[in-house]
């Protein structure tokens, strides 16, 4: 980490501000009283504001720039994060999004795999997920949430607003999903795309890898209706079942 050349480019005014911001949370209540996990909590958000450390690092990079372990440089997004965000249900319905458009899938039988690094993303995704009846399973990697289709589907219409779902629905048909109810055809689509998009040829099967998944999930997730229609057709023309 070259902490030197990742200054130079910080502008003056923002520099000056961030390090007085830093300097008055040092001094509260006085000079030192603060605990050593607040100090590193306010060194590593300095840090980030920056961009010395990127706010989107993977914990692998945290791990070897600040030379600590996993678990640390895990708990350092998290606990800043829950600060920033734990109160504010849009952003980390928000985040959730992100994660599904974003994350690598991996399809296992009618289970989806997701592979979310970000901490509160993570926790937030699971709490969801328990909201509305369901499970997840981490036991073989904190980082992966193994899930059934029916529950990545409830997780969807969860936090996409009803008053969207049907015209969702619509979107999908046109495109030429069958008609059903909303929640039948959104699994059917999901269904669809693992099956497609991972491919049934052995290889592709053992990666299990949708590389291309946020062009689908993007717009159905943000129910952007014209491009769930353009996205979508293609796959459903291709005759998977």
């Amino acid at each position: 980490m070259d902490i030197a050349q990742a200054l130079d480019v910080v502008e003056e005014e923002k520099l000056k501000s961030e390090i007085a911001s830093f300097l008055k949370d040092f001094m509260t209540p006085a000079f030192g009283s603060l605990p050593k996990r607040e100090i590193e909590l306010r060194v590593f958000d300095l840090m980030r504001n920056l961009g010395i450390v990127k706010t989107e690092a993977t914990i692998y990079s945290l791990m070897t720039d600040l030379m600590v372990t996993r678990t640390k440089a895990s708990q350092l997004i998290f606990d800043l994060e829950i600060r920033q965000y734990g109160s504010d249900q849009e952003r980390l319905d928000e985040l959730i999004k992100q994660a599904l458009i974003n994350t690598k899938f991996a399809k296992d039988g009618d289970y989806f795999v997701m592979e979310i690094e970000n901490p509160l993303t993570l926790a937030h995704m699971r709490q969801r997920i328990r909201e509305i009846g369901h499970f997840s399973d981490t036991s073989f990697n904190s980082a992966l949430v193994r899930a059934p289709l029916d529950t990545v589907t409830d997780l969807i219409l969860n936090i996409i607003p009803n008053d969207q779902h049907e015209a969702i629905k619509d979107a999908l048909v046109n495109a030429g999903a069958p008609d059903n109810s909303v929640k039948a055809v959104i699994k059917g689509a999901l269904k669809t795309l693992g099956s497609k998009v991972i491919g049934e040829a052995a290889d592709q099967v053992a990666e299990g890898i949708v590389d291309n998944s946020a062009s689908f999930l993007g717009p159905l997730v943000n129910a952007v209706i014209e491009q769930i229609r353009d996205q979508w057709q293609d796959l459903f023309a291709s005759g998977a079942n």
